[in-house]
C-alpha cells in the first residue's frame, strides 16, 4: 500500500517537473534582469 503511494507521488512529481520544464520551453520565459550595485570600501580605512 505504502509502495504503491510512494510510487503515484513520484510519477507526479516527475509529471510536475517535466510540465514547468516543458512550459518554460514552449513559453520561452525571460529570466528577471535587475541591476545590482554594492559599495566596496577598503578594508584598511
Amino acid at each position: 500500500m505504502i509502495k504503491r503511494l510512494i510510487k503515484y507521488l513520484f510519477i507526479l512529481a516527475l509529471l510536475g517537473a517535466a510540465g514547468v520544464a516543458g512550459y518554460a520551453l514552449l513559453f520561452d520565459l525571460p529570466a528577471e534582469k535587475t541591476e545590482v550595485t554594492i559599495s566596496v570600501t577598503p578594508l584598511g580605512q
